[in-house]
């Protein structure tokens, strides 16, 4: 069955051309979970527009990794096609990101891009960091695609708001903190929604500074609306362990709340950050109000198991 936008994206493990190396460089999907991929399907190896698009996605590609996505080329062609092209054509001589290597046609497949000559439409994926699909595109072989277009996309999405059409970085989006809250609370609606709008402070933090240190007493909930937070815990060792980074829509906070434990990990921001908090007492009204205490149970189940596996 063909994926769809808004669904998971089942892992697969892939064989990709990777330059500087002898043979096929062999990963899981799964292994970029936590962060964006961007994903796009090229018809063929030795072909006219295909060069172009590859070097353009090469031209971007630094631009890409800052929005902490990785760039995957594919096509159903062979390693060794593969390793013969890119490194015999000069315009090709910038590609540093993976080309699978979809002999089997498996990915193509699922991805509804495979035609009856084995070759394939030039289709583009993003997928967030939890592994869902949030866009994709698919064009007839005559069109390359815009490169831009999807950068643009991808830091639209990365902001976690309603953007407007032609939003370009920079520009306003639509989301009020409202929305921000109503992502978090889906089913708190109107005075609810708006009381607690209302309680919501707006605070902000400089690069690097801590919003939450391990070992605080958890009197606070937060939810992220501009920028992203580096979370990290201690290991016995004392050593500093990296746990996870989060963006715009997302949010911290609750485990120490709802565990009625003091902060296990700590929160610092990765640039300039801007949060909405609630009390927790008003964090605990509203997940009271929503009837969320086992959704959120849940996440705190998880976030905990996922502490103790580092």
């Amino acid at each position: 069955m063909a994926l769809r936008v808004g669904q998971s994206v089942p892992d697969q493990t892939v064989q990709a051309y990777v330059r500087g190396e002898r043979g096929p460089s062999e990963f899981s999907l799964s292994r970029h979970r936590g962060g964006w991929v961007v994903l796009f399907f090229y018809p063929r190896d030795f072909t006219f527009i295909c060069p172009t698009e590859l070097a353009s996605f090469a031209e971007r590609h630094d631009d890409f990794l800052n929005e902490r996505a990785v760039v995957l080329g594919a096509s159903t062609d062979s390693f060794f096609s593969h390793k013969a092209w890119f490194e015999s054509d000069p315009r090709l001589a910038g590609v540093n990101y993976p080309v699978i290597a979809d002999t089997a046609h498996e990915l193509s497949r699922s991805f509804d891009v495979l035609l009856e000559d084995g070759a394939t439409h030039r289709g583009t994926f993003i997928i967030d960091p939890t592994g869902v699909l949030l866009h994709m595109s698919v064009n007839e072989h005559d069109v390359g695609r815009s490169v831009d277009e999807v950068l643009r996309i991808l830091r639209a999405f990365r902001t976690g708001a309603l953007c407007p059409a032609d939003w370009e970085p920079g520009k306003a989006t639509l989301t009020s903190e409202d929305d921000w809250l109503a992502k978090v609370f889906p089913d708190l609606a109107g005075p609810e929604l708006e009381s607690l709008a209302e309680e919501a402070e707006t605070v902000s933090f400089a690069p690097g500074e801590t919003i939450i240190a391990e070992g605080d007493v958890a009197n606070r909930f937060y939810v992220i609306v501009r920028g992203e937070v580096a979370i990290s815990r201690r290991s016995s060792e004392g050593n500093e362990i990296a746990l996870a980074t989060l963006g715009p829509g997302q949010f911290f906070g609750e485990v120490g709340i709802l565990a009625e434990t003091r902060r296990m990990a700590t929160v610092r921001a990765v640039g300039e950050v801007e949060l909405l908090a609630l009390s927790w007492q008003e964090f605990q009204e509203a997940v009271e109000d929503c009837g969320a205490e086992r959704d959120f149970g849940e996440i705190v189940k998880d976030r905990l198991a996922k502490a103790r596996e580092t």
